[in-house]
């Protein structure tokens, strides 16, 4: 393609450098792509951009580097409030800081995508990230037993289903606390 047939064009500009991105598979290209659309507001697009940076950091085991771009990717979700990319990056990022045992950092961005879910009233989505957590917890060699975060999430998803006339889903989520209890020890 001759981009510079139409290099004054920021839309031609960043197809540029996305095809470039493609071609060369650098993340410093889909960075720069994903900055521009981000700026432009095309979110779903910036977000593209900084998923694709990750995922050729972690080819080339750069941990540091991949969640650099995660974390970008993750913010514009956040402001974009795209929940379901926000869980996605979300726990990409958790998935390497846990390889790097950074046991704090994976703990929190699991507690901020919970937290982000809860907000939103997605119960299910927020629980399984305080679930996450409360692994992480332990993996980490701290006792997880009073950690009860998923168990009020769980709680507020058997009430959603319950008032959804879901019962089946109801029924799952309290059977589901007593498999968490259990798990964890705790005596609640």
């Amino acid at each position: 393609m001759d981009w510079d047939k139409v290099k004054e064009d920021t839309y031609y500009k960043c197809r540029k450098l996305e095809s470039d991105a493609r071609n060369d598979a650098d993340p410093d290209k889909w960075e720069e792509y994903a900055d521009i659309k981000s700026i432009k507001g095309s979110y779903v697009l910036g977000i593209y951009g900084y998923m694709n940076a990750a995922s050729l950091s972690e080819v080339k085991k750069k941990s540091d580097e991949a969640i650099f771009y995660y974390k970008k990717a993750f913010k514009l979700a956040v402001k974009a409030n795209y929940k379901e990319l926000i869980v996605i990056s979300g726990y990409k990022m958790a998935q390497l800081y846990e390889q790097e045992k950074k046991w704090t950092d994976c703990i929190d961005i699991y507690e901020e995508v919970a937290g982000f879910c809860d907000m939103q009233g997605e119960h299910f989505l927020s629980a399984d990230a305080y679930e996450h957590a409360a692994e992480m917890i332990a993996l980490s060699g701290k006792d997880a037993a009073n950690y009860t975060k998923p168990i009020d999430l769980w709680k507020r998803n058997i009430t959603h289903w319950e008032e959804e006339d879901h019962i089946h889903d109801a029924v799952w989520s309290r059977e589901h606390i007593e498999l968490y209890k259990k798990l964890f020890g705790i005596k609640k």
